[in-house]
């Protein structure tokens, strides 16, 4: 049982849904006591951050059911407590919990808070007219009168002060309603 819970919840674990989740909760600090509910997102797949966000909707839904964690004297063999795999089977009761609670109160019409996240990516230097940034020594922005020409021994380290895409992440609104049935 335990086996087959964790393996679900670590393929849950890499979706778009469990990393929406942990942005809700980043930046929706009224998620405290209630269970996030994912209806859509959709993330910025070109970003490193696995937390970028186009947007994010769903629902907040109380905790009515609590998860049951197993004691640690379970993970403790030879008088060693195994911390990862126990945090693992808490985070995996947790979401088996959740799934389940939210299912029942959507069944029942339980009130629910809906919100709605918008976040935007963006090149903060797009549109910048210099090639070179503007803490470049004089002679290598002097470069810059004519980039058609690389022969002069400065362009070896000329590069390393080119203007390069710089991707800034912010949020941008965040709508969260009062309670509905």
């Amino acid at each position: 049982m335990d086996q087959i819970l964790l393996n679900k919840y670590l393929s849950y674990a890499n979706t778009d849904e469990a990393f929406a989740v942990l942005f809700v909760k980043k930046n929706l600090k009224q998620t405290k006591s209630y269970w996030v509910d994912i209806v859509d997102c959709d993330r910025y797949e070109m970003s490193s951050n696995n937390l970028h966000f186009r947007f994010v909707v769903g629902y907040l839904y109380k905790r009515k059911l609590q998860p049951k964690y197993p004691p640690k004297s379970e993970y403790t063999k030879n008088g060693i407590f195994d911390e990862r795999r126990y945090l693992l089977m808490v985070r995996a009761i947790t979401w088996e919990v959740a799934h389940k609670d939210i299912q029942q109160q959507k069944q029942n019409r339980s009130p629910s808070r809906k919100f709605h996240i918008t976040g935007v990516s963006y090149d903060k230097n797009r549109g910048n007219t210099h090639f070179f940034r503007s803490d470049a020594p004089p002679k290598i922005k002097a470069l810059a009168n004519n980039l058609n020409i690389r022969t002069d021994p400065l362009w070896d380290i000329a590069l390393k002060y080119a203007n390069k895409p710089e991707f800034v992440y912010k949020i941008k609104k965040v709508f969260l309603a009062n309670e509905s049935a």
